[in-house]
């Protein structure tokens, strides 16, 4: 099993954002544990991250997943040990995410309030004056700061997973992946989370 290492990221610049996008790309946000905290000019929130920094090279490099079933056996077939393993074993974390200096937060696609609602992170960009985080479905959360000022930290150890996220090569389709994690009771969130979300006004 790949060691488990959590990771902790500082972004002060748009090359901070872009290594941060690469890290988060694929991860499942609840909005259960998104928040604006307006007062305090931060936007916060707890994501399912894939850890894509522990796929092995040679899996990274062909885009590998493993099959939903082992070949040969039927879906309701029983599944002995054997049967798994020779297939690779990928990761997944929860991690935290603040934003500092934000000084308004618009959306698209987005209803804050749906706390049920789980969003597929694909990318998050920066440019002077805004951070983007674009989500699967055309929706987007963006942040209007004074400066790029942003920290994430893996906040569980990892836990194994038989699926790596997938996209076709147009690059077009939702990501494919293990989404019943998101459903894991280690993304209860904090009182702080779950507390202070806030619907942000339209831009």
């Amino acid at each position: 099993m790949a060691e488990s290492k959590r990771l902790k990221i500082r972004a002060h610049d748009a090359e901070d954002i872009r290594t941060l996008s690469g890290l988060l790309q694929d991860s499942l946000a609840p909005l259960c544990d998104v928040a604006y905290l307006r007062d305090e000019n931060r936007f916060v929130l707890v994501v399912n991250r894939f850890c894509w920094e522990m796929l092995p090279t040679e899996l990274r490099e062909r885009g590998l997943s493993a099959p939903d079933t082992p070949a040969g056996q039927a879906e309701n077939d029983d599944v002995s040990f054997s049967d798994v393993d020779d297939l690779p074993t990928f990761h997944r974390v929860n991690t935290g995410l603040c934003f500092d200096k934000v000084k308004s937060v618009q959306v698209k696609g987005v209803d804050l309030n749906m706390k049920d609602e789980i969003l597929n992170l694909l990318t998050v960009a920066a440019i002077p004056g805004y951070i983007t985080l674009h989500f699967s479905g055309g929706a987007a959360i963006r942040l209007v700061v004074s400066q790029i000022r942003c920290h994430m930290d893996d906040i569980s150890e990892p836990w194994p997973t038989l699926y790596q996220p997938r996209h076709d090569v147009e690059g077009g389709s939702d990501a494919k992946d293990d989404s019943e994690h998101a459903h894991d009771a280690e993304h209860s969130p904090t009182s702080e989370h779950s507390g202070g979300t806030r619907s942000p006004e339209e831009a």
